[in-house]
């Protein structure tokens, strides 16, 4: 392993310590059983056979599907050791998270992504997409996780059915409808080190065929970083109404606002001497977001048919000041708004033919996305947002979507399943600066992409399954990716829209589920051509986006779970991805074969939960994540690597009649680590983000039916 040569590897656990507690996290587990152990549907309970999954859109049964399904319940949720949403996902084999700016809404990246993984893991919820067309992060914390019913999680799979960004595969958050006959609700109160303070409550109300469910929390945290402070206040409804047997409908609605502070990047030295400082304290940004969906579901006679219809509103505001050069008026206030329509309609129809049974689904997406953004600079006289003043830019941006896709899932007598599917989407992007009257500052591009996917599953023995995958898929650029305001010849803005991303993908893999033990093992590979990414090496570019040469992401995945008794539940995974360039030259340096940036190449998790009674219960989690490679070191020619690190997480939970207690320890050891870190322009050094010491989270909940 590189030299990490700071404080964060002096302080960090050392070899010994790392891997006893890779295995005592585990109440009765081997390490053998856990790494050969594999994918679990219910990752922390009972066997969960009636689970579906809507990977067409439809519900479907997880043995149908021929990819690494995990199926994540809300009796899991409760049992888990997770305060929030990404710290459950990143317990997940293939799936890893990094937090680049101190808020809850960290990057998610699905099979090794590094630096781009939000644009290449799909997230929807309840079916809808939240990727944004900006390099912006989920917005997970405005699902509250008791809202949630369960958590699909399908690997290297979606762009068939929702389209660009899906490479990695898609997480689909299902949420729960409030139970019929039944007024129900919670109140609770939550506070934590850091300040952190949090309010929640849900309230549920369903008769017979109406039903309403409304969550909302608001969140107050001066962080563990200097002006790295928190506020967030969400709301969310569901209004859901049954029509008989045949017809279903459901209104969703949210609300969202959260203002962070934005406290910068630590040197290699800073790191030692003074880890939560900030040299950057004005800095800040805003969020306000508002969306609505609506869906209809009816059963005719040839099968189901079912459309989504959803707008969503997103007003953003940053700061970045100069605090140094003056004299350029360097600082940056930037204003941006966006609106997306989707219209999604579909139709599934069974039917047998020639001694099989069969599944074709046809659906449409229809996208509509509007982007403004106006950026201001301004003299430091006046420190902060007030003096900016000065419009540098005026962007409007436009991306307009319309795509037919086609699934087949065809049964035979020996329970082999085989699929086909295919995607055909025509995309117009049009990127105009007003500000600029250069031709070079706005520019169309008309592309017609598609995918396909062929998948095959097969159980023998009645307790194994073979599965296998062969799949394109493809991402649209962002238009933060299109535009660069120091691109052009006079350091003025430029619009150079990217080709779009293609990936082939393939898959198999082996999985065994007897009582409560489950288990998969698979092994994946990737190639992508015009990966787009971004460049800060070459001056020249001035930090602009690019296509790179061809990539490649292969690894393996192992993930499993057993309940031991009616009282132990365990789990454990082991993650290979080996990300690297195929061939090629990034900035003028040959890279053929380099390891791509922030890619961990090892990743184990592993914990579980003993019910000490029917009210109390216990659970602990580690997450080991190995060295990475300095973003920003495409050479692989810095002195040293991300350094490794392990965080162990507690959480003890007890039922008093209608009163829930909770206590949780984030990061038991005290590891000093940072899951972000770039290199500088020698190699010789770095700067990086550093997450969190131990921290404890306390909570009340009174809940009522």
């Amino acid at each position: 392993m590189a030299d990490g040569g700071s404080a964060q590897q002096e302080n960090s656990m050392g070899p010994c310590k790392k891997i006893i507690w890779m295995v005592l996290t585990i109440p009765g587990c081997s390490l053998p059983v856990c790494l050969l152990a594999a994918e679990s549907e219910e990752k922390f309970g009972k066997p969960l056979e009636e689970v579906v999954v809507t990977a067409t859109r439809f519900t479907q049964r997880v043995e149908q599907l021929p990819i690494g399904v995990s199926i994540i319940s809300a009796e899991q949720i409760k049992n888990s050791s997770v305060s929030t949403l990404p710290e459950l996902l990143q317990q997940l084999a293939g799936i890893h998270t990094r937090n680049l700016d101190g808020s809850p809404d960290p990057q998610i990246d699905m099979r090794g992504f590094g630096i781009t993984g939000n644009e290449n893991t799909l997230v929807l919820l309840d079916g809808q997409r939240m990727n944004e067309k900006e390099l912006v992060g989920i917005r997970w914390s405005t699902i509250p996780l008791d809202s949630i019913e369960r958590i699909e999680v399908l690997r290297n799979t979606g762009a068939v059915t929702y389209g660009g960004g899906a490479t990695g595969g898609v997480i689909n958050i299902v949420t729960r409808a409030a139970p019929k006959q039944r007024i129900s609700g919670s109140g609770g109160i939550s506070i934590g080190s850091y300040s952190a303070t949090e309010f929640n409550g849900a309230l549920n109300a369903a008769g017979k065929n109406l039903a309403l469910a409304l969550t909302a929390n608001a969140l107050e945290t001066d962080n563990y970083r200097v002006n790295n402070v928190l506020h967030q206040k969400n709301l969310q409804g569901d209004l859901r109404y049954t029509f008989g047997p045949n017809g279903r409908t459901l209104v969703k609605f949210g609300l969202d606002d959260q203002k962070l502070g934005l406290p910068g990047t630590r040197t290699e030295a800073q790191l030692e001497t003074d880890r939560r400082g900030t040299s950057r304290p004005r800095d800040f940004s805003t969020r306000q977001g508002a969306y609505v969906t609506m869906r209809a579901e009816h059963t005719v006679g040839m099968g189901d048919l079912a459309a989504d219809l959803s707008y969503r509103n997103i007003h953003r505001t940053a700061l970045f000041d100069d605090y140094a050069i003056d004299f350029f008026n360097s600082k940056t206030f930037i204003n941006t708004r966006s609106d997306v329509w989707l219209f999604n309609p579909r139709f599934k129809m069974p039917f047998q033919g020639m001694g099989l049974n069969h599944e074709l689904v046809l659906g449409a997406n229809l996208e509509w996305w509007d982007y403004h953004s106006r950026r201001f600079t301004g003299a430091e006289t006046v420190p902060g947002a007030l003096s900016a003043n000065i419009q540098q830019t005026d962007v409007v941006a436009t991306q307009q979507n319309r795509a037919v896709y086609l699934q087949h899932i065809a049964t035979f007598p020996t329970d082999t399943v085989l699929t086909l599917g295919g995607r055909a989407q025509w995309v117009h992007n049009n990127v105009n600066d007003r500000f600029n009257p250069a031709a070079y500052a706005r520019g169309r591009q008309d592309r017609l992409v598609y995918a396909y996917d062929v998948g095959l599953r097969q159980p023998f023995k009645t307790v194994f399954s073979f599965y296998g995958k062969f799949g394109r898929s493809f991402r649209i650029a962002t238009v933060d990716e299109t535009y660069n305001q120091f691109g052009g010849p006079s350091f003025d803005s430029a619009v150079k829209l990217l080709e779009p991303q293609t990936a082939h993908a393939a898959e198999i893999g082996l999985e065994y589920q007897e009582g409560p033990v489950r288990t998969r093992a698979s092994l994946y590979r990737i190639n992508l051509n015009n990966e787009i990414s971004f460049i800060n090496i070459d001056p020249f570019l001035f930090f602009s986006n690019i296509n790179l040469p061809p990539t490649r992401r292969q690894g393996v995945e192992l993930e499993g779970s057993w309940a031991v008794t009616r009282a132990i539940d365990i789990f454990g995974n082991y993650t290979y991805n080996d990300a690297r360039f195929r061939e090629g030259t990034f900035g003028g340096v040959d890279v053929a074969g380099n390891i791509i940036p922030l890619v961990p190449r090892h990743k184990v998790s592993a914990g579980g939960t003993v019910r000490f009674t029917d009210n109390t219960r216990f659970a602990t989690a580690m997450n080991y994540i190995g060295e990475q490679v300095f973003d920003n070191d495409q050479a692989n020619t810095a002195s040293r690597r991300m350094p490794n690190y392990v965080t162990v997480d507690l959480k003890l939970t007890h039922q008093m009649n209608r009163l829930l207690i909770s206590m949780a320890v984030n990061n038991l050891f005290d590891e000093k680590y940072f899951s972000y870190g770039i290199r500088n322009a020698s190699g010789t050094s770095f700067n990086a983000l550093p997450a969190r010491e131990r921290n404890i989270w306390i909570t009340l909940k009174y809940q009522f039916d």
